[in-house]
């Protein structure tokens, strides 16, 4: 009997680690259970869980939406110009209130939010710049045509005066263009326009600038030439080959990917000028960057990049 229970004894230990094994293994088979098929499917995302931070979410983007319209009835006449920019704004706005009314990802209306709360920040500092900028034209154009109508009563020995004058009035009777931006778009089914870094979504490229006013240069028609380089190419979009789609700048011919004739009237006016990918055209991933001309004038360019 001695012996028995000594055997019995010795064989505890080895009981011992045979519970302790089925123990952790039944942790771990229900941890597995648990991570497999309760976390899985959430897929590293966070969504908007109560009441309190869907009102949360929406107070931040009425602020946002409040405060530009604010802007926008401070500036008056001169918001008219920037229309384009207040449609991506109030695209992006209905965007985001979807995506609260719906409770996404957390993550991905604050994302949304922020991206909305730097356009509104650009529309301010282009509005803001347009004004600064149309207010100094108007009082160059005036201080010009002053000068010029005292020159003209001026006698002779004057003259001198009057070609110094001229040449100022020469430098000011130049167009010039501001706010150019170009931006990649697609179009959901409703028509809606949406702004996308993804290159295998691009449909159209969008360039739009506001042509500066300026009583100084003549009425008529302006030839507008958007050049759209292919990243890493050298080489241009082009609807065609041939010197049918090229105009000349400082004594070289230059291939244009959009051309549009304007009747300018010397009043600031916003422009856009398209660029519609053929049914089975891919835009390229890269940098593309966007040059804008008149026949005789580089008027500045923008840039993306399609990922």
């Amino acid at each position: 009997m001695e012996n028995f229970n000594s055997q019995m004894e010795e064989k505890n230990p080895l009981k011992k680690w045979v519970i302790l094994l089925g123990v952790l293994s039944f942790v771990f088979l229900c941890t597995t259970l648990y991570f497999g098929f309760f976390s899985k499917p959430v897929f590293n995302q966070q969504y908007v869980q109560t009441v309190e931070e869907k009102d949360n979410l929406q107070a931040e983007l009425d602020a946002l939406i409040q405060e530009h319209n604010k802007i926008k009835a401070e500036y008056g006449d001169l918001s008219n110009q920037l229309t384009e920019k207040d449609s991506v704004i109030l695209a992006n706005a209905a965007e985001i209130k979807k995506l609260i009314n719906k409770q996404a990802d957390y993550r991905k209306i604050k994302k949304q939010l922020t991206r909305l709360q730097n356009i509104t920040q650009e529309y301010v500092t282009e509005i803001d710049q347009l004004y600064t900028e149309n207010k100094r034209l108007k009082e160059e154009n005036t201080q010009v045509k002053t000068a010029l109508a005292e020159s003209q009563v001026q006698s002779a020995t004057l003259q001198q005066d009057k070609e110094t004058l001229n040449k100022k009035i020469n430098t000011a009777a130049v167009l010039k263009a501001y706010n150019i931006h170009a931006r990649p778009i697609y179009f959901k089914r409703k028509g809606e326009e949406v702004i996308t870094e993804k290159a295998s979504r691009v449909t159209q490229i969008k360039t739009t600038f506001i042509l500066s006013e300026n009583s100084l240069i003549p009425a008529g028609p302006v030839n507008v030439y958007c050049r759209i380089a292919i990243p890493e190419t050298g080489r241009v979009l082009t609807p065609g080959a041939g010197d049918a789609f090229t105009f000349n700048y400082q004594d070289q011919k230059l291939q244009y990917s959009v051309k549009k004739t304007i009747n300018y009237n010397g009043n600031s006016e916003t422009i856009g000028l398209l660029w519609d990918l053929k049914e089975k055209d891919k835009a390229v991933k890269g940098r593309y960057v966007i040059q804008v001309y008149t026949d005789n004038l580089l008027l500045g360019e923008s840039s993306f990049e399609l990922k």
